[in-house]
């Protein structure tokens, strides 16, 4: 593993000696990496019996992060959001691509960003490939890659009838944390936390592929990612509400809106996934291995479309979401 050195110069003013102080050697000396930045094109070389999953997000301020949000935080942010999506198939990450878009060049706000971005690379595996930089409003675009076996991949299809639908951790924390900042509340350290810097759940991800017949990463609201899945897999599920996962910080927040926040909130970077009952030990026991938090929340149905079930009553569930539109 190689950790970045990073010189920090406070007069970088150019794109590429921006790129040589805050960006050189960020990430791990990862063996899919044949040539690295400093070409025209990165190229990483695929193991034998592999497949390379390839995703990409721009974020933005204003919209993904608030305004004047600090470099620490758009790079968590910009990572976390990136790498779930590998983890959504159940991907090992190997490298990314940064195009960073920013108004000034500013060692306050590179230094932590970059900082950062480092970080993170190291405790994800991941090694910065390339990327660009221009001037501009604040933007992060970042592409990410990473492997899988070959076919072996989980998609948003295959959920099947009888399956139990799974979450990892406790819903509608980063939500709730978002409000709490825009609300200057103190202290809500665990909301805040969950909405500064998430944690993309890819370690669970790649052990779990085996056993899970369909998976999405949480990242628009978990009701509207929920029927993604269902509407990809052709199928419907029945939601046990008491069992959806709220944290003592979201609930001493929130109160009764705690469950509202936890299914339309959106920002948690947790998977949501469906598995055979036949499996549901063997998950089990992998998600006490990684030290990972696991709810069942759902029963997959033949009929399409998405319900609560309180006791004998079965009522639909409104399905939206975070929309861009």
């Amino acid at each position: 593993m190689r950790l970045p050195r990073i010189e920090w110069r406070a007069n970088s003013v150019d794109e590429f000696s921006i790129i040589e102080a805050y960006f050189t050697g960020v990430g791990v000396d990862h063996d899919a990496v044949t040539k690295g930045p400093g070409d025209d094109c990165a190229i990483l070389s695929i193991p034998d019996g592999c497949e390379l999953c390839v995703s990409t997000d721009t974020l933005l301020e204003r919209v993904h992060f608030l305004e004047n949000a600090p470099g620490e935080v758009v790079a968590a942010r910009s990572l976390t959001a990136n790498v779930s999506d590998l983890a959504a198939m159940g991907a090992t990450p190997v490298g990314f691509l940064l195009a960073l878009t920013i108004p000034h060049a500013e060692d306050r706000w590179l230094g932590p960003f970059a900082k950062e971005l480092s970080r993170g690379a190291v405790e994800h595996g991941i090694s910065l490939v390339g990327g660009n930089m221009s001037h501009g409003p604040l933007s992060v675009t970042i592409t990410v890659f990473g492997t899988v076996p070959k076919s072996g991949a989980m998609m948003r299809s295959g959920a099947g009838v009888g399956d139990a639908i799974y979450v990892t951790g406790s819903l509608g924390q980063a939500a709730a944390g978002l409000d709490a900042l825009k609300q200057g509340q103190s202290g809500r350290l665990p909301l805040k936390e969950a909405y500064l810097s998430p944690q993309p759940q890819w370690r669970f991800g790649s052990r779990v592929r085996e056993l899970a017949t369909a998976c999405i990463d949480i990242s628009d609201g978990f009701i509207v990612d929920l029927s993604h899945l269902l509407t990809a897999s052709e199928i419907g599920a029945e939601l046990t509400l008491d069992d959806v996962p709220l944290s003592e910080a979201l609930l001493e927040f929130a109160g009764e809106k705690a469950l509202q926040y936890a299914m339309y909130g959106g920002d948690d970077y947790e998977l949501c996934f469906s598995i055979p009952e036949a499996h549901c030990k063997a998950l089990t026991e992998i998600a006490e291995q990684t030290g990972t938090q696991i709810s069942r929340i759902a029963t997959v149905v033949s009929e399409n479309g998405l319900w609560s079930v309180i006791g004998d009553q079965r009522s639909p569930i409104d399905v939206r979401g975070y929309k861009h539109f």
